[in-house]
């Protein structure tokens, strides 16, 4: 029903968020990377473009400088009350950007070439932004625990947005390097960017759900007392589910990193994405997060449980108030003799 005044406010909104994307369509880098090197040394390259992976590499190694130097002087200089946002912004930056760098791999060498690159810059990055939230679904599983205020959830999750949108121009940027010859046609279809979501919306709402219920309900075991491997297998875990999804959603398992890509693109709704790419994740958050307070893997049950989430900045552990057989045995033989 076109008369829906709704619907027409949704269509607008559309309409606005593809206008600005149009708006930046010839925005790259000022100059190749053949040119900045020609610059610099006098002459030409022995090569015009980088493999796959060297290309991929390359897309990793700057986002992550850059976003790093960003971090560590908004970590040093900035004033208490606002630093934490910044902190959040700029480690969600460089999450939201590394896809770029994905996409080239997976185009190149599949699902394996994806994880092999995805799972030790991810493992990387957590341990390196090691303050801050690197994902709104972080966040809402924060204040599903009551540990920060409605107005928290607000700015940090808005900042996480604005994060995703800075992650668009700044991936093409480096798109206009040109390091890759698949970087031109990519530069050239900025404008005409297209939905990831393939499939109904109510289906991609339970594929996205169900995909985070998961990976949260994962990330909630401790697979190792290594915490570089812990994290390492559970982002192996994500990557696996990734795979499985990322031809029918994308299956992000990131809002702001899907939003900033997608929303506006092709013809999906405004309302079907925020369904499946915001209220699938956040339900799936949700479920997830009272499935391990149900069960946990069996070698859990003796461990420190973890509390933290990938991207998340609180390591902090919590014992289970678990009661030894002897010791139970003794104290039942007491209130006998009493």
């Amino acid at each position: 029903d076109t008369t829906n005044p709704r619907r027409k406010r949704c269509r607008h909104l559309g309409k606005l968020i593809k206008k600005t994307r149009t708006s930046g369509r010839d925005m790259g880098a000022f100059m190749t990377w053949r040119e900045l090197w020609s610059m610099s040394v006098g002459f030409d390259p022995p090569m015009t473009h980088f493999s796959s992976v060297t290309s991929a590499v390359l897309i990793y190694l700057l986002v992550l400088l850059l976003c790093y130097v960003l971090y560590k002087l908004s970590k040093t200089f900035l004033p208490g009350f606002i630093q934490e946002y910044v902190l959040d912004f700029f480690k969600t930056l460089a999450f939201c950007t590394y896809c770029f760098g994905h996409g080239v791999v997976r185009n190149a060498h599949g699902h394996l070439g994806y994880i092999l690159c995805m799972v030790p810059l991810n493992t990387a990055s957590v341990l390196i932004f090691n303050l801050g939230d690197g994902t709104p679904l972080t966040v809402w599983a924060k204040y599903l625990r009551g540990q920060i205020p409605t107005w928290k959830f607000v700015v940090k999750v808005s900042a996480q947005i604005v994060a995703g949108f800075c992650a668009w121009e700044l991936g093409h940027f480096i798109l206009g390097l040109d390091f890759h010859p698949s970087f031109a046609d990519k530069l050239g279809k900025k404008a005409n960017c297209n939905s990831d979501l393939r499939i109904a919306a109510i289906a991609g709402f339970f594929l996205e759900g169900t995909g985070v219920a998961y990976d949260f309900w994962m990330n909630q075991q401790t697979l190792s007392k290594t915490k570089a491997l812990d994290i390492a297998m559970k982002f192996t875990n994500t990557a696996l589910v990734v795979c499985i999804g990322v031809r029918m959603t994308g299956m992000y398992i990131h809002p702001a990193m899907v939003t900033g890509r997608t929303i506006g693109c092709g013809d999906t709704p405004i309302l079907s994405h925020l369904l499946v790419y915001w209220a699938g994740p956040f339900v799936g958050i949700f479920v997830g997060l009272k499935a391990s307070q149900i069960y946990s893997l069996p070698f859990n049950k003796d461990t420190p449980v973890k509390e933290y989430k990938k991207g998340d900045d609180s390591l902090g552990t919590k014992k289970k108030n678990v009661i030894s057989g002897k010791v139970r045995q003794r104290k039942v033989k007491k209130d006998e003799t009493t």
